[in-house]
């Protein structure tokens, strides 16, 4: 998770004798352990600072955290003299309550300089959550909208429930509490795309009301209203997002929102005849067919190709690509060989690729692209990062590897600055593949 550990101390944990996990643990809600037959809450771990110790812990689910780190944290900073052996006997209560009888060979270990959480021997909520999100953001629509109702049920409740919590702990829920935002939106998307109108508007709906500047929530709103038939309310949530924009940012939907807009004031208008069913959103480019690509000098923009098998993604990221005074989306495709042709026709500026595709890795639409211009600059997006996959790109001279469900800002200043030979690599996926051998790109930017 998000809190940071102390240098130096040993991730190795010894490989667990249990064939099952000995623990489960939720921390979405209230903190609740059951250990076989026996259930236990947040007041039976033997006091406040006991079970921060076990929260901070399970935060880091599967990662060492120093000693030294945890005292930090459950003191802010303003320890007491004997920390160290009140920390250590905190442990103690804990494993006696968690895995009484086995000592240090249970769940909770000792490692060298701090303590972890074996994650063979647990089964805990929020690492399904954080599993079955990432799954579903390179898995096909239906897949993806399987997936992440499975992750919201589990997320229904807040991060460690409604207990008074200290600082840190309130920035963890604040945090959860964007991934949760994040996966409603992309449940939204997945739904729309499938025809399940009915929840995209829900999650669309829930998203919006919990963070009003999310466009992407708001666009997925009005498009899932609009396909079902509901224009008015269409109009009048684009009325409502506009209205926060202008009041909170100072500025106005563009992109797919205003296209929608148009769209929904002509359906809406009074006329002769029976009201038209709103066509499907597609990217377009802004070249006739038959006109060569216009180049940046032309455009005075910096034109990007989009390379992804989630239309709903592809137009929502060319929405946001216009709205930026220098940049441009040219068009979308959506597979390895329409990437290789497209690229070929338009010759845009970047390409924006996501690592998975329908037929296959967007590593190898890559590969064919540089093959013909090695100049070219390739941005990768993915969820799901391996190892193997960073090396690759970095061999065959792609600029810049980012998660896809990443900061939309990051994203547009990499594609502004992203450079053949200086491969970017975003420090979430490096921290996502975990403990790596070998040698892997450097995630400060080179």
């Amino acid at each position: 998770m998000e809190l940071a550990k102390e240098a130096g101390v040993s991730n190795h944990v010894p490989e667990a004798a249990a064939e099952s996990p000995t623990l489960e643990i939720s921390v979405l809600g209230p903190l609740t352990i059951r250990r076989g037959d026996v259930e236990l809450t947040a007041g039976d771990l033997g006091g406040p600072k006991p079970r921060q110790v076990l929260e901070i812990l399970l935060l880091n689910f599967g990662s060492a955290v120093s000693k030294t780190r945890i005292i930090d944290l459950l003191w802010n900073g303003n320890h007491p003299a004997v920390a160290l052996p009140t920390l250590e006997s905190y442990v103690s209560v804990l494993r006696r309550r968690l895995q009484p009888g086995a000592g240090r060979t249970g769940p909770l270990r000792t490692v060298t300089g701090g303590y972890v959480i074996d994650r063979t021997m647990v089964d805990l909520d929020l690492e399904r959550f954080t599993t079955l999100t990432e799954q579903a953001a390179v898995a096909a629509p239906h897949a993806a909208l399987e997936l992440l109702t499975e992750a919201l049920e589990l997320a229904a409740s807040p991060l460690l429930g409604d207990e008074l919590l200290p600082g840190w702990a309130e920035e963890e829920r604040a945090l959860h509490a964007e991934r949760v935002g994040r996966a409603r939106v992309l449940a939204a998307e997945s739904a729309l795309l499938v025809g399940e109108v009915g929840k995209a508007i829900a999650w669309s709906g829930a998203a919006a009301r919990e963070d009003s500047l999310n466009e992407r929530a708001w666009t997925t709103l009005v498009l899932a209203l609009e396909q079902n038939g509901e224009n008015t309310e269409a109009l009048r949530a684009f009325d409502r997002c506009r209205r926060i924009m202008d009041e909170e940012l100072g500025c106005a939907p563009t992109g797919l929102l205003k296209e929608a807009h148009a769209r929904l004031l002509t359906s809406t208008a009074p006329s002769g005849g029976p009201p038209a069913r709103p066509a499907p959103v597609h990217p377009t480019t802004e070249n006739h067919p038959d006109a060569p690509p216009a180049t940046r000098q032309e455009t005075g923009r910096l034109r990007i190709l989009i390379v992804d098998d989630h239309t709903t993604f592809s137009d929502l990221l060319a929405g946001a690509l216009d709205r930026e005074p220098d940049l441009t989306s040219v068009g979308a495709a959506t597979s390895v060989d329409s990437a290789a042709s497209m690229f070929r026709e338009l010759r845009p500026d970047v390409v924006v690729m996501d690592l998975y595709l329908a037929d296959g890795s967007g590593l190898n639409a890559a590969e064919r692209i540089l093959a013909e211009t090695p100049e070219a600059r390739i941005v990768m997006l993915t969820g799901n990062p391996s190892q193997e996959a960073l090396r690759e790109a970095a061999r065959m001279g792609i600029c810049g590897f980012l998660p896809k469900d990443g900061a939309l800002g990051v994203m547009l200043d990499t594609l502004q600055h992203a450079r053949p030979g200086n491969m970017i690599v975003h420090p979430s996926l490096v921290a996502r593949l975990g403990s790596m051998t070998g040698s892997a790109p450097d995630s400060a930017g080179k």
